[in-house]
């Protein structure tokens, strides 16, 4: 028995790290495709740009105003005859979308919503709407994820450690930065971290970062050579909690101003696209800095070309306009446009508080993660993604203050959670599903799954004393298309009938002498159905039926019973 009990406990870590082995080829996969797809959308929004304007996308400010003006128009205009054209289902789009399907649909993202997500996050960007790209690069990458899991007919935890990869090489291709990839699938999509599903996401979010620093090249977001080294000072302490303040007064006017605006979701897509419209031309004439999503407005700001009294502005302005444009429902990302706003805002702390440990570059780095942090409620995505973005670590011990006095701050004063979370909870829905739930998932039926021997209806009973030595309790057969449950002793019992003469239920057939299970005892009628992704679908399934047990379809023609005794029994033990 020990012999046994060690085979068996060998056979179900083999099997373990075969799963362990497939998730990592699938994310390795999904790593790749997400690479590709991100350098696609990156041709897609910058190449018509600069073949027909002769500048990058985000460097709006160059363009004469009334290009700035049209490109605001006409994309607002193409987005509403696309929009108006699309049924209902489609418009679903986003981060928020992404986490509804998951919690609520197990992870079921459609593909024609990713297919809308990408061609109108690049009309918003190239017509200069104040949008980023991580918010449909994320839908993206996790729509690939769950096909990929989909096709490889994973069960549940399978299609979340996919999506997972997906997210996490997304967010990896569009930053090249691998380690905040992975943690914002877990901080911000998962709300939570989990080490079984870290293997594969890591090696997905790798790939995708070496796809997209080959094709696209590396990625320079600004230059902090001005950070040399940081003296941690008092004065350096007093900016830091100034600057504070300010983010988790701008991440709560981000919030609410989109709150406000959600209201009025249900108004007519021509309305609320002409308000972007008007409003983006405005910013466009008089501020044309606050357009996209790019980052040339800060590293004018580094270079010294803007003037002091002007960033408060432009601060603001860059605020309410994302606000404004996400709001009323332009299908773009968060999380460029924050990273603008804190680090504008930095920047400004920074020559308010003129000191020799105070730098303007050094600043705008703590307020760039200090606003991805407070908006999104993931502060260890918010670190590594600026020391990875910069490639310095020099700023860690006050960008540890800022996140997290921001957080805190953001939370026990304004109650407020992530912009996605905040946005799933105003249209009734969590963002997290509950830990009962979260177990069920992350397990399929193997653990509650009895084995049973596969019997015809008619049996030799040469077959019928040889299941004395089978240490299976349960067998089954199909009789008139249904399916019936028996256990094995009381076929033996059945057979030791024999002895007071011949039964009712023998069969003759030329030599053989059979058995027939149709009327040699009494047999349960079961259901069959096909191997569910988890134990949440067996619970449902148990809860909607009513019935004590069911009979699953396996891969190879094999069964198993699952009772609603033995799942009780199993969750009762691992409680």
């Amino acid at each position: 028995m020990k012999g046994l009990n060690l085979k068996e406990k060998w056979s179900r870590k083999a099997r373990s790290y075969n799963d362990l082995s497939l998730l990592a080829v699938l994310g390795a996969l999904c790593g790749l495709f997400c690479g590709l797809i991100m350098v696609l959308f990156y041709a897609v929004i910058y190449l018509p740009a600069r073949y027909f304007i002769g500048v990058d996308v985000d460097a709006f400010e160059t363009l004469p105003v009334e290009w700035r003006v049209g490109l605001s128009f006409s994309a607002c205009l193409f987005l509403a005859l696309i929009f108006t054209g699309l049924p209902e289902r489609l418009h679903k789009v986003g981060v928020p979308y992404v986490v509804e399907r998951l919690n609520y649909y197990n992870g079921n993202l459609p593909i024609w919503n990713a297919v809308v997500q990408f061609f109108t996050a690049a009309i918003g960007l190239i017509g200069g709407l104040s949008i980023g790209k991580e918010g449909p690069a994320v839908h993206l990458g996790a729509t690939l994820g769950g096909y990929l899991a989909r096709k490889a007919k994973l069960p549940q935890y399978g299609v979340e450690v996919l999506l997972a990869c997906g997210v996490a090489g997304s967010i990896s291709a569009i930053f090249q930065t691998p380690l905040a990839g992975v943690l914002f699938a877990f901080e911000v999509i998962f709300l939570e971290y989990r080490q079984r599903y870290v293997l594969p996401v890591l090696l997905s979010s790798v790939i995708a970062t070496l796809v997209s620093h080959y094709l696209i090249g590396p990625l320079h977001i600004f230059s902090i050579d001005s950070i040399s080294s940081v003296v941690l000072s008092l004065d350096l302490f007093l900016a830091c909690f100034a600057l504070v303040v300010f983010i988790v007064l701008l991440s709560a006017l981000f919030l609410h101003t989109q709150k406000l605006l959600w209201r009025f979701s249900d108004v007519s897509v021509w309305i609320r696209f002409s308000v972007i419209a008007v409003v983006t031309a405005l910013a466009a004439i008089y501020l044309p800095q606050t357009l996209g999503s790019g980052y040339g407005p800060l590293t004018d700001v580094l270079s010294g070309e803007f003037v002091v009294y002007s960033l408060f502005l432009l601060v603001i302005v860059k605020t309410l306009l994302t606000s404004l444009t996400v709001g009323l429902g332009v299908p773009g990302g968060m999380i460029g446009p924050t990273f603008i706003i804190g680090g504008l805002a930095g920047a400004q702390v920074a020559q308010i508080f003129e000191s020799e440990f105070i730098n303007v570059a050094l600043f705008a780095l703590l307020g760039m993660a200090a606003m991805m942090a407070a908006s999104f409620q993931a502060p260890l995505t918010a670190l590594v993604a600026i020391v990875e973005m910069t490639h310095s670590s020099e700023a860690i011990v006050p960008a540890l203050f800022v996140i997290v006095l921001a957080c805190l701050l953001t939370r026990v004063f304004f109650h407020q959670e992530s912009v996605f979370a905040e946005r799933l909870s105003y249209i009734g829905m969590v963002s997290s599903i509950n830990p009962f739930q979260r177990y069920l998932r992350q397990h399929t039926v193997k653990p509650v799954a009895e084995d049973v021997l596969l019997l015809s209806a008619q049996l030799p009973l040469e077959q019928v004393k040889g299941l004395a030595l089978s240490v299976v309790d349960y067998a089954v057969f199909k009789h008139v298309e249904k399916w019936y449950l028996v256990r094995r002793s009381a076929l033996l019992d059945t057979l030791q009938t024999l002895e007071f003469g011949p039964q009712p239920w023998l069969v003759i057939e030329g030599e053989r002498v059979l058995m027939d299970l149709t009327t040699a005892l009494e047999s349960t009628p079961i259901q069959l159905i096909d191997e569910p992704d988890s134990l949440e679908a067996v619970l449902s399934w148990f809860q909607t039926t009513g019935l004590p047990e069911v009979l699953v379809s396996l891969p190879d023609d094999c069964f198993c019973l699952v009772s609603r005794q033995r799942l009780d029994q199993f969750l009762l033990e691992d409680s």
